[in-house]
């Protein structure tokens, strides 16, 4: 399919040239154009015009004495460039094995290195008042119908292009062991001026909703398992962690309108504390993950209770860190994998409704699930696997 696409850019564009090239072909034989000699303005001594002055002039370009002219020097930079973009076209063909690049590599050395030709045939005229009004609209015509060809020629490969140079560059994915935090969004913010009144009405709200938040996910924890009997000794409880919920540091007091008082445990921590304060292989599950869904094209915002990534303003995947695993909520069935080995769950807080698969990653194997439920969605949605290799995984699998 992408083979197709090139090729037919690449006739496009070739198409373009041919038609320019005819046209300034056309009115360098016409009389039009009519060739001669006159004084250039610029060196003030008698210089050719004309085409058959141009195609001279143009194979001379390199030599100053030869063809003392600004557009030499414009001439030289656009043939660097067409080579340069030429035979990193080539190289890309090569190194991605894809033989179509190379037609393409041909017609972009083509249609840049034709743009010189243009110059060195009409600026020279128009200085020297040689060019009549019809033939500078035609040629203006054919410069526009090369600057297009230059365009479908270099659209199907500029993004692997860029990405080559950016290797070239050294600009290779840091390993992203802390992350900048970005702003979070007060809950008072624009209330300024409440009164006191105001303000315990809105405190008292927010603990409501936190506490009826924190019985839901408390209802999605799963049931611990039964302890073996032939080790009754009990495991250390593992202290729950909180997703988007307050918490008040341990000792202290939060009182709301009313008389309200709740004591916790511990202050709440944002989605990027529990994300630098976790283990490796977790941490870097969540960057591998993470990179996979924006290879599809999603973009991420990163907010106090995880990770959102949505295409056109719609949200797809939601990733937390629950304890010593990772949530990945999707925009999937649950009831389509019933009868598959991933294990996913049905999300039953509200805040979920749009997102109601949930997948518990914590091993090797729930992470490469995780990726199948990544690419089972994309293709739900009709987003299809890039053509640039996957990101490099930076955990340490088994």
């Amino acid at each position: 399919m992408e083979n197709k696409k090139i090729l037919r850019n690449a006739c496009i564009a070739f198409v373009l040239w041919l038609i320019a090239a005819l046209i300034t072909g056309i009115l360098g034989v016409s009389d039009f154009c009519n060739g001669g000699y006159a004084v250039s303005p610029q060196t003030g001594r008698m210089q050719a015009y004309g085409l058959k002055a141009a195609i001279q002039n143009y194979v001379t370009m390199w030599s100053p004495a030869r063809f003392p002219h600004p557009t030499a020097y414009i001439g030289v930079v656009l043939v660097f460039v067409a080579l340069t973009i030429g035979i990193t076209t080539i190289v890309l063909a090569i190194k991605k094995k894809k033989p179509m690049m190379l037609v393409t590599a041909f017609v972009e050395i083509i249609t840049i290195g034709f743009l010189p030709f243009i110059f060195i045939f009409v600026i020279p005229m128009v200085e020297m008042e040689k060019l009549r009004a019809v033939a500078l609209l035609l040629m203006g015509g054919a410069t526009g119908l090369n600057l297009f060809a230059i365009y479908f020629a270099t659209l199907p490969v500029s993004r692997e292009l860029l990405g080559l140079l950016d290797k070239a560059a050294g600009n290779e994915r840091a390993e992203e062991e802390a992350e900048e935090p970005k702003e979070k969004e007060c809950c008072c913010e624009g209330k300024e001026g409440l009164d006191e009144e105001a303000v315990r009405a809105l405190v008292k709200e927010g603990v409501d909703a936190h506490v009826e938040e924190y019985h839901q996910e408390k209802e999605e924890e799963p049931a611990p398992a039964p302890a073996p009997v032939e080790e009754p000794e009990p495991e250390p409880e593992e202290e729950p962690e909180y997703e988007d919920e307050e918490e008040a540091s341990e000792g202290e007091e939060v009182a709301a309108a009313g008389g309200l008082v709740i004591k916790g445990k511990r202050k709440r921590r944002s989605f990027e504390t529990r994300l630098r304060n976790s283990e490796f292989d977790l941490r870097h599950k969540y960057y591998d993950l993470r990179d996979y869904i924006k290879w599809y094209g999603l973009r991420n915002r990163v907010s106090i209770p995880g990770d959102t990534f949505s295409y056109k303003r719609q949200r797809y995947i939601f990733v937390t860190i629950v304890g010593k695993h990772l949530r990945v909520y999707s925009q999937l069935n649950p009831d389509d994998y019933a009868e598959s080995t991933i294990p996913v769950e049905r999300a039953e807080a509200k805040k979920y409704e749009d997102l109601p698969c949930l997948l518990r990653v914590k091993s090797d194997l729930s992470y490469r699930r995780a990726k199948k439920l990544v690419d089972d969605l994309m293709a739900k949605i009709g987003m299809d696997k890039p053509d640039e290799d996957e990101p490099k995984e930076t955990q340490k699998q088994d």
